[in-house]
């Protein structure tokens, strides 16, 4: 069983949201552990920023990055 993450956010970076080009379109990931497949590059930067917008909105550094690659 996993240990409780005993780390407030505050202690922690920000958690960062980043915008791909995948081989099927775009797709929001964070870290290698959570990925969103999205269809255009406007739908996962919109999906990314509703994440960020939430976790600011409970207290916790979030931010997004988008890729320049335009594949």
């Amino acid at each position: 069983m996993a240990e409780p993450d005993t780390t407030s956010g505050r202690d922690r970076g920000p958690i960062t949201f980043e915008v791909v080009k995948e081989a099927y379109g775009w797709a929001v990931r964070r870290d290698h552990q959570m990925m969103t497949p999205c269809w255009c590059k406007a739908v996962a930067v919109d999906q990314a920023q509703r994440m960020v917008d939430v976790l600011r909105q409970h207290g916790e550094r979030a931010e997004m990055r988008v890729s320049d690659t335009e594949e």
